[in-house]
């Protein structure tokens, strides 16, 4: 038995066909056919069911049990030689999410640069959401991530960079006085981030907590030009303090009875990746490029 089993395994268990198998690697039946009974006759049971039709088949009990543990296999093996390839590169591919790195990396950059890091990260720009899968997935090493829940999942690691909160934004040129009700938000147009950024899954929580039926007159994937015209009082806005802490013109428009989730700022990396000086130092620079 050997790794090409769990592969051409985990491959008849989603084709169902051994024709199909064997064609999707490029080899001769018989070949999958005799893989399949190494592994029957290594764990000692019957795998797959064979069916009547069209060299078609089924998984036993044993054989779905098989592949659940396949399945990790065939994935910590990915993990491992791509961390592996981190390690012989010398290379930290790292994730950074456009809101957060903006806010962050200007604190940091001269440690980085004093350390000679800079040459040695390789930055995966993306969305929270999507730097996360990647992660998981080994095609980072570590992210900068924006959550409003901490993680769960044993196969993950984090330290708290920050903590900032939600804010409702508008132009300095407006006057809201010292704060404003709820139902105050129906009168006004709302310029918000798109579906898939955390702010706008926070926004759509707390309306529909609250009832509240808000006027979108604009959605964008860019931040910067949100903020823009929020300032140019095209509208006001809902995002988080990091990426309108340090904007001149925006004022925050504080809301009666508005209770709202932390917005937690995380360096994020896997369980098992091996933290070498380098590795560390990173973690440390960015901790401490937050610190108050």
């Amino acid at each position: 038995m050997n790794a090409k089993d769990w592969q051409y395994f985990q491959k008849l268990s989603e084709l169902k066909n051994f024709s199909d198998t064997a064609r999707h690697f490029g080899v001769s039946q018989p070949t999958i056919t005799y893989s399949l009974k190494r592994l029957e006759d290594e764990y000692g049971v019957q795998l797959v069911e064979r069916k009547s039709y069209a060299n078609s088949l089924r998984l036993t009990y044993a054989g779905n049990q098989l592949l659940k543990h396949v399945n990790r296999i065939i994935r910590e093996d990915y993990l491992a030689k791509s961390d592996l390839k981190r390690l012989k590169d010398k290379k930290i591919r790292i994730g950074l999410p456009p809101i957060i790195t903006n806010y962050l990396l200007p604190n940091v950059f001269d440690q980085l640069k004093e350390n000679n890091f800079l040459d040695e990260m390789e930055q995966v720009v993306d969305g929270s959401k999507e730097l996360l899968a990647e992660l998981k997935n080994g095609r980072l090493d570590i992210s900068l991530l924006g959550t409003t829940r901490l993680p769960e999942d044993a196969e993950l690691e984090y330290k708290i960079i920050k903590v900032h909160h939600f804010n409702l934004i508008a132009s300095k040129k407006r006057n809201f006085g010292d704060s404003i009700d709820l139902s105050d938000l129906l009168k006004e147009e709302f310029i918000l981030t798109d579906n898939n950024s955390v702010h706008r899954q926070v926004f759509k929580r707390f309306t529909d907590k609250y009832n509240v039926l808000p006027n979108v007159i604009f959605e964008t994937s860019d931040y910067n030009l949100l903020l823009n015209l929020v300032k140019a009082d095209k509208g006001i806005s809902f995002i988080a303090e990091t990426a309108s802490s340090l904007e001149e013109g925006i004022q925050e428009v504080k809301v009666n009875n508005l209770e709202l989730p932390p917005f937690y700022i995380l360096l994020v990396y896997r369980t098992n990746t091996l933290k070498t000086p380098i590795f560390s130092k990173i973690i440390d620079i960015f901790s401490d490029g937050c610190k108050d």
